[in-house]
């Protein structure tokens, strides 16, 4: 007599078993007529059923897309809008819903099919976050982790092709695009010059105040000598007497005992 399951052995059990019935169905869709009854060596899959030896790698590579859109027996496969080949699933459009298959993308003379980050996307392309995430349609976009900074927050990565489209749509055209860019750098280069300028003014300012200040605790007033003409002045309504420095012009007030 067998031992019973435990629950936990049950819902491994049940498990490993829908497991194995979408990875066999994913294989039989995807394989031609012919080879459907074609005998293949199999493993015990520990559940009571027998999968194929290369189940781990399957599993990897197409749970996904079994989770997402399951295979059709007899659907037409979609064809490249660039070669024309048809092809069954490719990165473009899976990720960012592009008919175009990975041979396209991995032969892209003109980059279009790059992915850029969220601040390209916004410098390069005058585009604002509203205009990539809350305009209609909003854009597609994979999340991955920061190359340089892993400590950072995850990137934001969006489909070239569909960022120009997009900025084509705001600004009417590659012309007003670059028109905007221009202006925007002329003006970047104007604050420049003038913050350069005033920054400019304000160390001459100080290299002034400061050679004018080490002068004035340098000086040595400089007054005429008694018996001169005009050495001292006398002053009757204060009843005092004042003297004036030959080279800086102090007036030096006093007193006569």
């Amino acid at each position: 007599m067998s031992e019973r399951l435990t629950p936990a052995q049950f819902a491994r059990a049940e498990k490993n078993k829908q497991r194995a019935v979408l990875l066999r169905k994913s294989r039989l869709a995807r394989k031609p007529y012919h080879c459907v009854g074609i005998k293949q060596q199999a493993i015990d899959s520990g559940a009571g059923f027998l999968v194929d030896p290369d189940e781990e790698e399957e599993e990897n590579n197409r749970v996904r897309q079994v989770e997402t859109t399951a295979p059709i027996l007899g659907a037409i496969d979609p064809e490249c809008q660039n070669c024309g080949t048809a092809f069954q699933d490719s990165f473009l459009l899976l990720k960012f819903n592009e008919l175009v298959c990975d041979g396209c993308r991995d032969n892209d003379p003109d980059d279009k099919y790059a992915l850029i980050t969220k601040t390209d996307a916004k410098q390069k392309y005058l585009l604002k976050d509203c205009d990539l995430d809350k305009r209609n349609p909003p854009l597609q976009f994979i999340i991955k982790k920061n190359p340089h900074h892993s400590s950072w927050g995850d990137m934001k990565l969006y489909l070239k092709l569909q960022v120009i489209k997009r900025s084509q749509d705001i600004w009417g055209g590659d012309a007003n695009l670059e028109m905007e860019l221009d202006k925007r750098a002329a003006n970047k280069q104007i604050m420049k010059q003038k913050k350069f300028a005033k920054n400019l003014k304000e160390l001459r300012q100080a290299v002034r105040t400061s050679t004018w200040q080490r002068e004035l605790t340098n000086h040595v007033h400089e007054f005429p000598a008694e018996g001169e003409d005009g050495c001292e002045t006398y002053h009757e309504k204060t009843d005092s007497w004042s003297k004036t420095c030959r080279t800086c012009g102090y007036t030096l007030t006093y007193e006569k005992m």
